[in-house]
C-alpha cells in the first residue's frame, strides 16, 4: 500500500472539545474507505502564510 501525507487547517475559532469531534471525523473519512492511519499530528494554532475567509490564523493537523 503507498503512503501518503495529509495536512489539514480547521478553524481556529472552535474550543478543543469541537476540534478533536472534526479530528476523529476526518480520521473516520479515511478509515472508511480503506485507508489506515499510522500517525496523528496536531501542530496546534499557527499564523497562514496568507488569509484565508479572512482568517490569519488556522488549527494544523
Amino acid at each position: 500500500m503507498n503512503k501518503y501525507e495529509c495536512l489539514y487547517v480547521i478553524v481556529p475559532e472552535l474550543n478543543e472539545e469541537e476540534t478533536k469531534s472534526v479530528i476523529e471525523k476526518f480520521n473516520g473519512v479515511i478509515t472508511a474507505n480503506g485507508g489506515m492511519i499510522e500517525n496523528v499530528d496536531e501542530w496546534g494554532k499557527r499564523r497562514l502564510a496568507y488569509t484565508i475567509d479572512y482568517k490569519t490564523e488556522g488549527y494544523y493537523v
